[in-house]
């Protein structure tokens, strides 16, 4: 297995592989035992990982581990099935467990190593990786050494070890952006050593799209948008495609050509492939036309680059051109088209702090509502959220509006918590610690957790006799007993 794709594509499974894995699961549900080859077994558990079929997935790979104790390969897959549960700990001690059970392969050391260096486990991935070369070198395992020396800004040993991993897969090179930008986090010294890397190996391939594609995406990282305009040029030139024009427009807008930008995004959209209009937009509004970036902002769809960012981009232009008040107006019907999250709305949320827009806040604060499970979750966010932001009088206004009196017994037991927090922080302490005393009384197990552990500077040091009121239930949280 990979750990770039060799033929730069999604992963794509044919019909016949499909129907293998959809029988699988048709077999799973009429409680059907099947038998498999590794594989059938390999595809079938592919496919299942690709479309997130959990529960069978867990099914398939027991199944093979059973059918096939001795193939290390399936092991992998349980460690990965691990991983993919967010089971980290779990997953290292199974590899742990088969580095000592199977015969040492190049294989077997690549894969763990891999996923040592990607989660962050506890082993010594480059001698992972030496062993692996020792029994049989691969652009796999100089793939993952280019990492571990770009991490220690070792540029002339990352460079060394790609010109081998090229030496052994040269389809390597079409993939480097998952080397130089999946795991940088564009920290000051991996980022350095990556650009110098890029810069290397363009000399090396001039040819490569991929690279100058990544030197320009680094560059443009670095603020130096004037060399990533030339890269993405560079890159267009070798291999014409919509994506690369785009980069290009988004260049010339950073470097102020707003004009340049707008008419190369027409080209972009011209492909059917791409929809370009959130930069058509905010380049509209670099030159000040704010009515047609809003309109072409409002054009926007899932096929656009920008689409996350939409609504951030409505309300920075509503806000240059001197109408933010027309915030909610516009959010909403943006809501009438595009699904509501709870991450847009909280970006709402904050851009509202403001003067004069303390109504639209609570509009959309009560809005969010519809996102939770439960009356008490949302009240616990509203809670959270309200103090965070600094507008807890809200929370407590729409607390007391709504829910104060909601004949609804989980929120009666657990309001008082949220209203001796928010008053506490809007400077009520007297209101804040009755409501809490009440609280107490009603709850006999004490108090919440995410009360007390919201702000306990707020709470206890500022607060001495919330300290004193909760004292009896510290011994069950020990982080309070240590602050």
């Amino acid at each position: 297995m990979k750990f770039y794709n060799d033929d730069n594509e999604e992963d794509e499974f044919t019909e016949e592989e499909i129907t293998l894995a959809n029988g699988f699961c048709e077999a799973c549900d009429r409680g059907i035992t099947k038998s498999y080859n590794e594989a059938e077994y390999d595809i079938i558990i592919s496919n299942l990982m690709f479309s997130q079929k959990g529960d069978y997935l867990k099914k398939a790979i027991a199944g093979a581990r059973k059918a096939f104790p001795e193939d290390p390969e399936f092991a992998i897959w349980q460690a990965r099935f691990y991983i993919w549960n967010d089971q980290k700990e779990e997953a290292q001690r199974f590899i742990q467990t088969a580095l000592r059970r199977y015969p040492p392969s190049a294989e077997l050391y690549e894969e763990i190593a891999f996923m040592a260096y990607t989660f962050h486990f506890n082993l010594n991935v480059r001698e992972l990786v030496t062993k692996a070369i020792a029994i049989e070198p691969s652009s796999n395992a100089y793939f993952i050494l280019t990492n571990i020396y770009l991490d220690k800004q070792n540029v002339d040993k990352a460079f060394d070890c790609m010109m081998e991993a090229t030496r052994y897969d040269i389809n390597v090179l079409d993939n480097i952006d998952l080397l130089v930008l999946s795991n940088s986090h564009f920290k000051s010294g991996r980022f350095e050593a990556e650009l110098e890397l890029a810069t290397r190996l363009n000399k090396e391939f001039p040819l490569s799209k991929q690279i100058w594609m990544v030197t320009g995406a680094l560059n443009a990282a670095n603020n130096n948008h004037t060399a990533s305009l030339e890269a993405f040029e560079f890159a267009y030139a070798i291999e014409p495609d919509p994506a690369c024009l785009y980069s290009i427009a988004k260049e010339h807008y950073m470097l102020g050509n707003a004009d340049k930008c707008i008419e190369i995004c027409w080209q972009v959209h011209a492909s059917n492939t791409i929809n370009p209009r959130i930069l058509i937009g905010i380049a509209f509004r670099q030159l000040g036309y704010y009515d047609e970036a809003l309109f072409q902002i409002n054009q926007t769809d899932e096929h656009d680059p920008e689409y996350p960012n939409s609504l951030s981009e409505i309300i920075e232009t509503l806000r240059l051109s001197g109408r933010l008040d027309e915030t909610a107006l516009f959010v909403k019907k943006f809501y009438n088209t595009q699904q509501l999250t709870l991450e847009k709305l909280e970006w709402v949320l904050d851009t509202l702090c403001t003067d004069g827009m303390e109504d639209a806040f609570r509009q959309f604060a009560i809005l969010a509502e519809s996102l939770f499970e439960s009356s008490l979750d949302y009240c616990a966010w509203l809670t959270e959220f309200t103090y965070i932001v600094h507008w807890q009088h809200i929370g407590i206004d729409i607390l007391k509006e709504r829910y104060a009196d909601l004949p609804d017994p989980e929120i009666y037991k657990h309001i008082g918590y949220y209203f001796a927090l928010l008053y506490i922080a809007d400077g009520k302490p007297a209101i804040g610690i009755q409501h809490l005393q009440n609280a107490l009384i009603i709850n006999e197990e004490g108090v919440r957790q995410d009360f007390l552990d919201l702000d306990t500077d707020l709470l206890y040091t500022q607060n001495p006799e919330v300290l004193m009121m909760v004292s009896p239930y510290i011994d069950h949280l020990p982080d309070i007993q240590n602050n």
